[in-house]
């Protein structure tokens, strides 16, 4: 933002205080001021000595006034980031500084009028504005914002935040990427894809550790689709086919997009080798649903298994008391549970089942472990009805034994997305041998939130460490943990 807007100190936008809309007011009103702050006052219990890194986590914050209906997805990105290091804890916000941003903060007003429209075909501008403000990534020594919709990579400093203009693999980046990338340890591979209204609808790519687009292919589709994750293993990449996606013509008609749930339609999942191109994908089909995030996947033999939210139901639940608003808040009363699906290489059998009937999502393993068999892993449950998004409890589940342990949050209290933090001198072997954090929120309090440490082997027993954090934080999307070694390494 420019120096006048930061030095003003702005928590709320005025505009916000008239909005009907609740993903612009109360605890999901906008914060339009960056902040830096060290020291921060530990209020319960002492920071783990054994845990130093950072936890980091993207979300929504409006800027200027929106023109039309407002989507809590619509936002302008803001990087939310709380540093352990040497026994203290530190605290960094920064808008993701998009060229859309740019363009809005140069004209001083809303230029894109969101996802439910109208939307001008004839502009020659997109019709969506990339915020930036989905996820977060850290690879190759640069953290990276990305947008639900595909779009471009917005290169972060993982110390300080700030933007470092957009990221185009070496160079040879031409198309756009999807929110939920997915990095390797093992090879340090970055792999994504991204997704289109015309021919080719998806195409698939592999960075390598040093940031280099190594690979990329188109991949068939039967036509638009709305995927918004993908998932891997040691040797494939898992593409992902939901029986939900839009009508293009439809959306050019009407002005805005609609998407519609076909039951009848089978999900499908395409497996292909990590190099592989469209002629290598192999098709799996499974009863109808949609997914928005999977836990992880893995092979054993033969087999590769996957774990992720379901939702057999993805159609939206309109309400005719909630107007022009129903849409998006029908679309957001998500009901999904832990679910498995299993594929056999050699012979195309398929199986799945369901392996919880909580309704969660948000879903973390360590991430570190991405394709490779993972134990466990950690959930936000969700209220089955809400009337916005809220995370209430964490979930912690065991998939070899079918057992889950819960954490519920307290009257008024909202958590954020919580990764797995590994505690220094931790065994390999011990997968659950560390910590889980998550940001706070909670609408009584006006002007700071605060950050939860959890032991992760005793989630059961509520937090370990509280820290005030001199920032009203709104709710947000996704996060991620980043070790100490790796963050400091860069520096």
């Amino acid at each position: 933002m420019s120096n006048n807007y930061q030095r003003a100190g702005i928590d709320t936008p005025s505009w916000t205080g008239r909005a009907e809309n609740p993903y612009l007011r109360g605890v999901y009103a906008s914060t339009v001021h960056e902040t830096t702050a060290f020291d921060l006052e530990v209020t319960e219990g002492e920071l783990p000595a054994d845990l130093e890194g950072a936890y980091v986590r993207n979300g929504p914050n409006a800027v200027f006034e929106p023109s039309a209906l407002y989507h809590w997805f619509d936002g302008d990105g803001m990087v939310h980031g709380v540093y352990f290091r040497d026994g203290k804890a530190s605290y960094r916000s920064r808008f993701v500084r998009t060229d859309d941003l740019k363009a809005e903060e140069e004209a001083q007003r809303s230029l894109w009028p969101g996802i439910m429209g109208p939307f001008d075909f004839e502009s020659g501008r997109s019709i969506l504005k990339d915020t930036g403000n989905t996820d977060i990534i850290h690879h190759n020594g640069k953290l990276l914002a990305t947008w639900y919709m595909c779009g471009d990579v917005h290169q972060l400093d993982p110390l300080t935040l700030d933007s470092r203009g957009k990221g185009d693999f070496g160079g040879k980046l031409q198309s756009k990427v999807s929110a939920h990338p997915k990095v390797d340890a093992r090879t340090g591979e970055l792999v994504y894809f991204t997704l289109s209204d015309e021919a080719p609808f998806m195409r698939y790519g592999v960075v390598s550790k040093d940031g280099e687009l190594v690979h990329e292919t188109p991949i068939d589709l039967p036509g638009p689709r709305a995927s918004h994750d993908l998932t891997i293993t040691e040797n494939y990449t898992l593409l992902h086919d939901f029986p939900l996606f839009h009508d293009v013509e439809l959306q050019r008609k009407i002005g805005h997009r609609v998407a519609r749930f076909f039951p009848e339609i089978p999900s499908r999942f395409g497996v292909v080798p990590r190099h592989g191109g469209n002629d290598q994908v192999r098709w799996f089909e499974f009863e109808p649903t949609y997914v928005l995030h999977m836990v992880n996947a893995w092979e054993e033999g033969d087999w590769i298994i996957m774990d992720g939210c379901a939702q057999p139901d993805p159609s939206i639940k309109r309400r005719k008391e909630e107007g022009e608003l129903a849409s998006m808040l029908g679309y957001l009363r998500i009901k999904a549970h832990l679910h498995r699906w299993c594929m056999n290489l050699k012979t195309g059998e398929t199986k799945e089942s369901d392996l919880d009937d909580l309704n969660v999502e948000f879903c973390l393993p360590d991430t570190e472990r991405y394709g490779s068999k993972t134990r466990y892993s950690y959930h936000q449950q969700l209220p089955v009805d809400g009337y916005t998004v809220e995370f209430h409890a964490l979930v912690k589940y065991d998939h070899e034994d079918g057992t889950r342990t819960r954490y519920e949050y307290g009257e008024g209290n909202l958590a954020s997305e919580a990764p797995f933090a590994r505690r220094i001198g931790a065994k390999a072997s011990d997968e659950d041998d560390g910590y889980v954090v998550t940001i706070m929120t909670n609408p009584g309090w006006k002007d700071y939130s605060e950050c939860w440490i959890f032991r992760a082997q005793e989630i059961e027993k509520g937090p370990i460490t509280k820290i005030k954090v001199p920032a009203r934080i709104p709710p947000g999307f996704h996060a991620k943990w980043i070790r100490g070694d790796e963050l400091w390494a860069t520096s």
